[in-house]
């Protein structure tokens, strides 16, 4: 990690087949490395993600391709795991990321503790997501989903990614900061704390806490915003444009 160098954290992106911003994503990863000594992204990078060499894509191996030149060059990749996200970890884990979490990540930077991650375990009461996430990332699963011929996993994979475009409306429609905020209290526990989630779309800050001083930020998605969060060596931290 480079000295003096800052936190960047990365909203969703939810790249696909032939996409028009792939291109542009490529160049905003690159044009961060020099002064980013660690890059966040927050899961659901891509529309659809299994960590499988078998079933990624040209879109999935140019990303991949990329962030592994980055580390290389001395900027450390982390990367949490979305709803759209299955065995990162075990494909990706010291290649393209120098650490990948499907819960959540200690950030800690520039003298102040942060807490990352995706953001779709906010809601606690939706027992339907919770039980089908238990369930696809579980080992008996992926012990019957790797004994099904390729070309049949893959149509499989493409018709769950379109039926998980319809999953979560209501959380998506609005921001439930009455959840988010609980969800934060549980790790802002220190002074200049702060709690960074993506999976929501929306670009938001929060306070919480008795005096406020917990700090809570949202991400927006990548693609309409081009925005993203930095934390400085000195520990100022707010969203900017790409």
């Amino acid at each position: 990690m480079r000295p003096g160098s800052d936190l960047v954290f990365v909203g969703d992106v939810h790249l696909d087949r032939d996409d028009p911003d792939l291109g542009a994503f490529l160049s905003y990863l690159r044009g961060l490395a020099p002064a980013a000594g660690r890059v966040v992204l927050m899961g659901d990078l891509f529309n659809l993600w299994i960590g499988a060499p078998e079933l990624e894509q040209e879109h999935h191996r140019a990303v991949i391709a990329c962030l592994q030149s980055l580390r290389k060059e001395g900027t450390q990749i982390h990367y949490l795991e979305g709803n759209r996200d299955y065995r990162i970890a075990r494909a990706h884990a010291g290649g393209a990321f120098d650490a990948v979490s499907d819960v959540g990540l200690s950030e800690d930077w520039g003298g102040r503790r942060v807490w990352a991650a995706h953001g779709d375990l906010v809601n606690r009461k939706d027992l339907q997501y919770r039980a089908w996430r238990r369930l696809s990332r579980s080992a008996p699963a992926w012990g019957i989903f790797s004994t099904i011929p390729r070309a049949r996993r893959f149509a499989i994979a493409e018709s769950v990614e379109k039926k998980m475009r319809t999953t979560n409306v209501d959380m998506k429609r609005e921001i439930p900061e009455a959840l988010i905020l609980d969800y934060a209290a549980r790790h802002l526990n220190t002074p200049g704390a702060a709690v960074v989630l993506g999976h929501f779309h929306v670009e938001k800050e929060l306070r919480a806490g008795a005096a406020g001083e917990g700090r809570v930020f949202v991400l927006p998605e990548w693609k309409g915003s081009r925005r993203h969060l930095r934390v400085t060596a000195a520990g100022a931290i707010g969203f900017e444009d790409a």
